[in-house]
């Protein structure tokens, strides 16, 4: 296995460590801006509204640190190559 494709292989581990912190900062914030804990799915008492912009905002940062990593990990592949050439 070369390195390129231990990059491959990394990328969605580093994604998922990446979202997965990223997720905790954004309830915190949420926490931190609106003293209330961040709207859950199944709590009826909170608007769907908020549960929605809070899910569309996860949604959002997740997408943008998915895409930021795999495309990082492509341009380190394809850096390497030209080099190798």
């Amino acid at each position: 296995m070369d390195r390129d494709d231990m990059l491959r292989v990394s990328a969605p581990l580093i994604a998922a460590g990446a979202v997965w912190v990223a997720g905790r900062a954004l309830r915190s914030g949420y926490s931190a801006a609106t003293g209330a804990p961040p709207p859950k799915p199944d709590d009826l008492d909170v608007p769907v509204l908020r549960v929605v912009l809070f899910a569309m905002a996860t949604a959002a940062v997740t997408a943008v640190i998915n895409v930021s990593i795999q495309r990082s990990v492509a341009k380190a592949a394809h850096r390497r190559q030209a080099a190798l050439t």
